[in-house]
């Protein structure tokens, strides 16, 4: 019987900030693949694993960032290993950071006073900021204030700002390339996936809105690399974060398949719109393999 353990990236690169523990070295990066090629199968996310026979192994990365394809692609190409790159389409070509970013570029990169305000007629609060601890406690309520208040994120967004008075830096590591640099990078070794346009929360969206999500990521991609886009990934993908109108629009609109983003191996004849995955830190390579084998054993 087949066993695919699915592992979730989302950036190779070195930051000065993380503050989301999103990015892996390079050279750690390296290190993961060289050891799960030598003791692995590694499959393709699309593929019909219930043909499969003993146990595998499958290469994901959420959000599409830049260097997915400068840095993580060459290692892949040298190894020889498929992966299966899902992205979020609103920031493409637009040289703006993914919402996330801009707030942790706000608060740590960009603003010194030390007292912030937000307006708001619910959510409005005064928050004191004078050092990296007390900017991070108010990173993770800004962070869950948003994701749950989508409607009001932009306009906080624009308050923030009108509190920058510090340009440290523009961040632009944290952009996306334009289209036509995707195409110019794109290889084999990658399967494209859809991530929706704007990164939702698509269980707090009406049925219609999430369709207009899902479907705008999948034709801006197909129009983008000229193949069927036939895989999804849940933006956050939390059990609580899609519901069951939204695994029937991805099967409506032609996917194949659908990532979430918790932890579990699936096993022949499970769920197709619900496959589990397993989140990559940057760990060295002995923590890695200790990491993997901790995933095998806890489910």
């Amino acid at each position: 019987m087949g066993k695919v353990l699915t592992l979730l990236y989302h950036r190779v690169n070195e930051l000065e900030r993380d503050i989301n523990l999103l990015a892996v070295s390079a050279d750690n990066f390296y290190e993961h693949m060289r050891w799960l090629k030598e003791n692995y199968q590694i499959v393709r996310f699309e593929e019909d694993w219930n043909q499969l026979d003993g146990e595998a192994v499958c290469i994901t990365f959420d959000d599409g960032y830049a260097d997915n394809f400068t840095k993580a692609l060459p290692i892949l190409k040298e190894l020889k290993i498929p992966a299966t790159v899902f992205m979020s389409t609103g920031n493409i070509g637009k040289k703006r950071e993914f919402w996330w970013d801009e707030l942790e570029s706000d608060l740590f990169c960009r603003i010194s006073k030390d007292e912030l305000e937000l307006k708001d007629d619910v959510f409005g609060c005064k928050w004191i900021a004078r050092n990296r601890q007390e900017r991070k406690n108010l990173y993770e309520t800004l962070h869950w204030l948003m994701i749950n208040n989508r409607t009001k994120m932009w306009n906080w967004l624009q308050q923030m700002e009108n509190w920058e008075d510090v340009l440290e830096d523009d961040r632009k590591i944290n952009y996306l390339l334009d289209a036509g640099e995707y195409r110019a990078l794109y290889s084999p070794e990658l399967t494209i996936g859809a991530h929706t346009v704007n990164h939702c929360v698509l269980s707090k969206m009406s049925v219609q809105e999430q369709e207009n999500e899902i479907c705008g990521s999948k034709e801006m991609l197909e129009h983008m690399f000229g193949n069927k886009i036939e895989v999804f990934s849940y933006p956050f993908g939390g059990r609580n974060d899609y519901t069951n109108d939204t695994k029937e629009i991805c099967r409506k609109l032609g996917f194949h398949k659908a990532a979430s983003n918790f932890p579990g191996i699936w096993k022949e004849n499970m769920e197709l719109y619900e496959i589990p995955r397993n989140i990559i830190r940057n760990w060295d390579k002995e923590e890695f393999k200790n990491k993997i084998r901790r995933f095998w054993k806890d489910t």
